[in-house]
Protein backbone atom coordinates (compact mmCIF):
# COMPACT_ATOMS: atom_id res chain seq x y z
CA UNK A 1 0.00 0.00 0.00
CA UNK A 2 1.47 3.46 -0.61
CA UNK A 3 1.20 6.67 1.39
CA UNK A 4 -1.14 8.23 -0.81
CA UNK A 5 -3.65 5.33 -0.22
CA UNK A 6 -2.98 5.00 3.41
CA UNK A 7 -3.32 8.85 4.05
CA UNK A 8 -7.03 8.67 2.12
CA UNK A 9 -7.79 5.72 4.62
CA UNK A 10 -6.35 7.46 7.47
CA UNK A 11 -8.28 10.65 6.67
CA UNK A 12 -11.69 8.49 5.84
CA UNK A 13 -11.24 6.91 9.32
CA UNK A 14 -10.80 9.77 11.39
CA UNK A 15 -14.15 11.62 9.49
CA UNK A 16 -15.85 8.74 10.45
CA UNK A 17 -15.39 8.44 14.17
CA UNK A 18 -15.82 12.21 13.89
CA UNK A 19 -18.88 11.66 12.10
CA UNK A 20 -19.86 9.07 14.75
CA UNK A 21 -18.95 11.29 17.46
CA UNK A 22 -21.04 13.91 16.61
CA UNK A 23 -24.25 11.63 15.77
CA UNK A 24 -23.87 10.81 19.34
CA UNK A 25 -23.85 14.03 20.88
CA UNK A 26 -26.53 15.60 19.03
CA UNK A 27 -29.07 12.62 19.24
CA UNK A 28 -28.16 12.94 22.84
CA UNK A 29 -30.34 15.62 23.82
CA UNK A 30 -33.58 14.11 23.24
CA UNK A 31 -34.10 10.35 24.70
CA UNK A 32 -37.19 9.45 23.33
CA UNK A 33 -35.70 10.08 19.28
CA UNK A 34 -32.47 8.87 20.08
CA UNK A 35 -32.34 6.26 17.01
CA UNK A 36 -34.07 8.72 14.55
CA UNK A 37 -31.48 11.62 15.54
CA UNK A 38 -28.54 9.84 15.00
CA UNK A 39 -29.57 8.51 11.79
CA UNK A 40 -30.17 11.73 10.37
CA UNK A 41 -26.98 12.40 11.04
CA UNK A 42 -24.91 9.75 11.07
CA UNK A 43 -26.15 8.06 7.99
CA UNK A 44 -25.72 11.15 5.28
CA UNK A 45 -22.46 11.93 6.33
CA UNK A 46 -21.06 9.02 6.63
CA UNK A 47 -22.34 8.08 2.96
CA UNK A 48 -21.19 11.44 1.56
CA UNK A 49 -17.72 10.29 3.34
CA UNK A 50 -17.07 6.92 2.29
CA UNK A 51 -18.46 7.93 -1.43
CA UNK A 52 -15.69 10.34 -1.56
CA UNK A 53 -13.32 8.37 -0.54
CA UNK A 54 -13.70 6.27 -3.33
CA UNK A 55 -13.58 8.65 -5.61
CA UNK A 56 -10.44 10.13 -4.25
CA UNK A 57 -9.15 6.26 -3.77
CA UNK A 58 -9.69 5.72 -7.77
CA UNK A 59 -8.47 9.44 -8.54
CA UNK A 60 -5.43 9.93 -6.85
CA UNK A 61 -3.97 6.71 -5.77
CA UNK A 62 -5.06 3.80 -8.15
CA UNK A 63 -3.97 0.60 -7.30
CA UNK A 64 -0.13 -0.02 -8.89
CA UNK A 65 -0.22 -3.00 -11.40
CA UNK A 66 2.23 -5.45 -11.37
CA UNK A 67 5.56 -5.40 -12.84
CA UNK A 68 5.85 -8.00 -15.71
CA UNK A 69 8.48 -10.11 -13.63
CA UNK A 70 6.59 -9.32 -10.40
CA UNK A 71 5.04 -12.70 -9.10
CA UNK A 72 1.92 -12.80 -7.64
CA UNK A 73 1.09 -13.43 -3.87
CA UNK A 74 -2.98 -14.86 -3.47
CA UNK A 75 -3.68 -15.54 -0.04
CA UNK A 76 -5.05 -19.36 -0.26
CA UNK A 77 -8.52 -19.23 2.09
CA UNK A 78 -10.63 -21.98 3.17
CA UNK A 79 -11.20 -23.66 -0.51
CA UNK A 80 -8.27 -22.78 -1.85
CA UNK A 81 -6.80 -20.19 -3.49
CA UNK A 82 -9.32 -17.24 -4.44
CA UNK A 83 -8.93 -17.73 -7.96
CA UNK A 84 -9.04 -21.27 -8.21
CA UNK A 85 -6.39 -22.85 -9.65
CA UNK A 86 -2.41 -21.39 -8.68
CA UNK A 87 1.25 -22.11 -8.67
CA UNK A 88 1.40 -21.21 -4.89
CA UNK A 89 -1.48 -23.82 -3.80
CA UNK A 90 -1.72 -26.21 -6.37
CA UNK A 91 -5.57 -27.83 -5.34
CA UNK A 92 -7.11 -30.59 -6.74
CA UNK A 93 -7.53 -31.28 -10.56
CA UNK A 94 -9.70 -33.82 -12.08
Amino acid sequence: MNFRRLAILAIMDILLLTELTLGIWWSHFEPAEIAWRFSLVFVPCALVTVLIARLALRRWAPERPPAPGERLCRPVGLFGALDGVSELSPGRRG
